[in-house]
């Protein structure tokens, strides 16, 4: 039977969802490191502390990607044209099952699947 892996995701949570047209497969939430920006501004030792999380918060999530399944991505932010950039150096084997890429807002659980789904 036909699977997808359906990705939502923003800058500090992703929720990763296999599903068949009928079915869920796996479910796994994964939640980014980044720390808060710090009152006195974006300093060289946070900029750089919030490099890393982000590299370490999208490698988590390419490591919970199956990469026999084609994936769909959805987002209200920017992190999901970050996450194909990171793919695309880090991780051909994902970066070439993306089959489409969407911005949406914060949706209930079944509007994401609905959504993966039609690419089914």
């Amino acid at each position: 039977m036909k699977q997808i892996t359906i990705l939502w995701m923003e800058r500090k949570i992703a929720r990763i969802i296999v599903a068949t047209p009928s079915d869920i497969v796996e479910d796994h939430l994964i939640e980014s490191h980044e720390p808060e920006l710090p009152a006195q501004g974006a300093t060289p030792d946070y900029r750089k502390t919030k490099n890393d999380s982000r590299q370490d918060y999208f490698k988590r999530i390419a490591d919970k990607v199956n990469t026999t399944y084609d994936t769909v991505i959805f987002g209200s932010d920017n992190s999901k044209e970050e996450f194909l950039e990171y793919l695309s150096k880090n991780n051909e084997g994902i970066f070439n099952r993306v089959i489409g890429v969407e911005a949406s807002g914060d949706m209930p659980e079944e509007k994401i699947i609905a959504r993966g789904r039609k690419y089914i």
